[in-house]
């Protein structure tokens, strides 16, 4: 036992001498290592909330539906059921002709009455969409298969606004993922680096080491500490630097 730990002190002991001896490189491996876990955690931060944003955003996504103006009650009330069993439709709100008057009283601030002498408005409906079918082409799906019902004269709902917005989150969370994946490319660059150059720096020590019958092994393992060393550095650095932020933010 007293050998193990005299070998496991020598590895701990060279591990340490070997970023003293590459000081800079190191610190530098180590501090992109701290930027890269600072970006990848406030990338993060901001796709989470970018996705509760959108999730908030999407619960307003509605498709309006108009019957036609000679409908009935009865009839428009049917057509307003059989929309509600699609797939995708969460729930809706039937419209008769009083509240389409009312609408256009708060749209117009005229009573529509007064204006033609009669009410024309159509009776209509509004319905919610499932949180999975809230994209451009589920809604569009579920607006051709209203359009197939009888006694539906048109169907509506915010299509360009839609394509604008899915492509503008599409392009941010692609963003996000390849600034991700280049950051962590760049701490591997900077480390294997740092390694590379330790391990020629100690390049005849290493093949003194093989000529005294020292394992592969037993000569890996202080590069193999010394990476862990780094990235323990460089992840308290981090985890400093995101306290500082969350603190001050």
């Amino acid at each position: 036992s007293r050998v193990i730990a005299n070998k496991l002190l020598y590895l701990l002991q060279e591990s340490i001498k070997s970023i003293l001896r590459t000081i800079i490189p190191s610190f530098i491996s180590s501090l992109t290592i701290a930027v890269s876990l600072v970006v990848l955690s406030v990338s993060y931060f901001f796709y989470d909330n970018l996705k509760l944003y959108t999730s908030e955003f999407k619960d307003e996504y509605k498709i309006e539906v108009f019957f036609i103006t000679e409908s009935t009650i009865n009839n428009a009330l049917d057509t307003f059921n059989k929309i509600l069993l699609i797939d995708g439709i969460e729930e809706g709100a039937f419209i008769d002709k009083d509240a389409a008057a009312k609408f256009f009283k708060e749209e117009f601030n005229e009573e529509i009455e007064e204006i033609i002498g009669m009410n024309p408005l159509p009776m209509g409906a509004i319905y919610g969409i499932s949180q999975t079918y809230r994209d451009y082409e589920s809604m569009n799906r579920i607006v051709k298969e209203i359009k197939t019902i009888p006694n539906v004269d048109d169907v509506l709902f915010s299509k360009e606004a839609i394509i604008k917005f899915d492509k503008v989150i599409r392009n941010l969370l692609s963003f996000a993922f390849i600034l991700g994946l280049f950051i962590v490319f760049i701490a591997v660059f900077f480390v294997s680096n740092t390694i590379l150059l330790i391990i020629h720096s100690k390049k005849n020590e290493i093949k003194t080491m093989q000529l005294l019958g020292a394992t592969d092994l037993f000569i890996k393992v202080p590069y193999i500490i010394n990476g862990i060393m780094l990235g323990l550095l460089g992840s308290v650095i981090s985890f400093i630097i995101l306290i500082c932020v969350y603190k001050f933010s």
